[in-house]
């Protein structure tokens, strides 16, 4: 199997671009959410491809089709570096971002970021992002409640399609990860920095299960506020209504992720 630069494989195959630990991660910083549609699309790691054109540009992920990674590998035009956070929140989550657009984005890669397994809940680390990461103005107990609820049906729904028990420790071997491994900026000021995402979802149901990968798009945005970054439903809504088509997913070392205009992710040391 082909290997990524950071020599872990690459699927030939990429599915749907709709599973629900996914959509539950953009979904809470998607402007869809905090306005009160909470719906989580159930999971699709498996499915036929999608023939329709491609949607305008949206804040929630959408269907992809079917995708294959090519055999060769193209270097990524465009790289960064994403800062890591300098200090860490009650519950370890990293902020204290640089005042910087590589700050914004740094801050995005970190609240994308999740790992789910043995003990460990999706909810449990969506509550976390949230109380992070999300702007004072987008945090009420409601809203974290609509949290809370989204993030435990997206880990159920995961869990049906894994084969495994909807609640209880994972298995050995089991997990479900996400990282962010590609952007592309939609716009920038000093107070403000919105972005297209690349998102990479990896779940595993054991030891000898195959892993299943799901890339899809969605956006971002960061806002300068009581200095850090913080996740703003606001900006995330003006940057969808003034977008221009999402950018095709397609993976770093694809010669489609530089021609879409994609930038490489790797995280600072």
């Amino acid at each position: 199997m082909r290997k990524s630069r950071g020599g872990r494989p690459l699927s030939r195959t990429v599915l749907w671009g709709s599973g629900a630990m996914l959509a539950a991660v953009l979904g809470l910083t998607g402007y869809a959410a905090l306005a009160g549609h909470d719906d989580v699309p159930a999971a699709r790691h498996a499915g036929p491809a999608s023939t329709s054109s491609p949607p305008a540009a949206t804040t929630a992920p959408q269907p992809a089709p079917t995708y294959s990674v090519p055999p060769t590998w193209t270097e990524p035009e465009r790289w960064l570096a994403a800062p890591r956070g300098a200090r860490k929140a009650a519950n370890g989550r990293e902020t204290g971002f640089p005042n910087t657009t590589d700050g914004a984005i740094g801050m995005m890669v970190a609240a994308s970021a999740m790992d789910v397994e043995g003990s460990g809940t999706l909810a449990e680390q969506q509550l976390a992002v949230y109380r992070a990461y999300m702007a004072p103005a987008d945090q009420s107990p409601t809203a974290e409640a609509k949290v809370r609820q989204g993030a435990e049906r997206a880990d159920a729904a995961t869990r049906r399609t894994l084969g495994l028990p909807e609640s209880g420790p994972l298995p050995g071997g089991a997990f479900m990860r996400t990282v962010m491994i590609g952007v592309k900026l939609i716009q920038v000021t000093p107070a403000q920095v919105t972005a297209y995402v690349l998102m990479n979802v990896t779940d595993k149901a054991g030891e000898t299960a195959a892993e299943k990968t799901v890339y899809s798009v969605g956006i971002l945005g960061a806002v300068w506020q009581d200095g850090d970054w913080k996740l703003s439903g606001q900006a995330i809504k003006d940057a969808a209504a003034q977008a221009d088509r999402k950018p095709p997913i397609a993976a770093p070392g694809d010669a489609a992720f530089n021609a879409a205009g994609w930038t490489a992710i790797r995280q600072a040391s």
